[in-house]
């Protein structure tokens, strides 16, 4: 909790900033909560940290594009605390010019290295967005799952399965215009559709069965390649399934239902 006394003191300086410090080309930020008096772990707890960023988004908000070089400064030079400010400010500014910002947000978020990173922009700036409106957003999500990042594709995939709890509709329908991409699955997207079922399953097991039983009857084999590379834990559904599949008299479907059928075969021993 931070005192009123605090809030008051770490207000004025954020205005001070703003006023003088950023139009002389200074954007050490910090300097507005380095005097606060309690450290953990040596640091500077994360709550004064969003309380002086959401104070400044804020006000710049208002003025949104003259801070640009400054949002661009603090993310790439001032380390987690500049990352945590740039996504506090980017998420004020993106409700100023939400087609502005989010391409600038993409922008950030495909330039990232480490899987945090990527995380506190979706979650931060472009979740609270997406939320609002997910059915709307579903083709653009779904492209955005042939990012060449492997850690991009898992940060939407988290994404997307985060709006998929808030609203069941919009998984539902997510998944369905999924699956009509599936039969022109390449190798790399047969991968990706792989990882998004497994991480289903972690979230929603019963939808996942309930797609792997919807393919029951299915002869095309990159269907039962998909299927296979999203398997995760073995269950009496699955082992039916692939035991059928088996017997298939097509060698490319035939193959793909024995590597299944091994995994599962293998979990059920254990």
């Amino acid at each position: 909790m931070i005192s009123l006394d605090w809030k008051e003191r770490l207000l004025r300086d954020s205005n001070d900033f703003l006023e003088r410090k950023i139009p002389s080309g200074d954007f050490d930020f910090d300097i507005i909560y380095n005097a606060y008096p309690s450290r953990l772990e040596n640091k500077i707890p994360r709550d004064i940290v969003i309380f002086v960023a959401n104070a400044l988004g804020t006000k710049m908000a208002k003025n949104h594009k003259a801070y640009l070089e400054f949002c661009d400064y603090i993310w790439k030079n001032k380390g987690t605390n500049g990352k945590i400010v740039f996504a506090c400010i980017i998420n004020k500014f993106i409700k100023k010019d939400y087609e502005f910002y989010f391409a600038y947000t993409k922008q950030r978020i495909n330039d990232c290295k480490e899987l945090s990173e990527i995380n506190l922009l979706l979650d931060k700036v472009l979740y609270p967005i997406l939320k609002k409106q997910p059915i709307e957003n579903i083709e653009y999500l779904i492209n955005w799952l042939n990012d060449d990042s492997e850690k991009v594709v898992q940060a939407i995939i988290k994404t997307i399965l985060k709006l998929g709890k808030d609203s069941p509709d919009f998984l539902k329908k997510f998944i369905l215009r999924l699956q009509n991409k599936w039969l022109n699955a390449d190798i790399e997207y047969t991968k990706t559709m792989g990882l998004f079922l497994k991480c289903l399953a972690k979230v929603d097991y019963s939808k996942y069965l309930e797609i792997y039983s919807s393919y029951k009857n299915t002869r095309e084999p990159v269907f039962v390649e998909i299927l296979t590379a999203g398997l995760v834990i073995y269950d009496d559904l699955l082992y039916e399934l692939y035991e059928n599949w088996g017997k298939s008299g097509n060698a490319r479907l035939k193959k793909a239902a024995i590597t299944g059928f091994k995994f599962l075969s293998k979990r059920k021993r254990k």
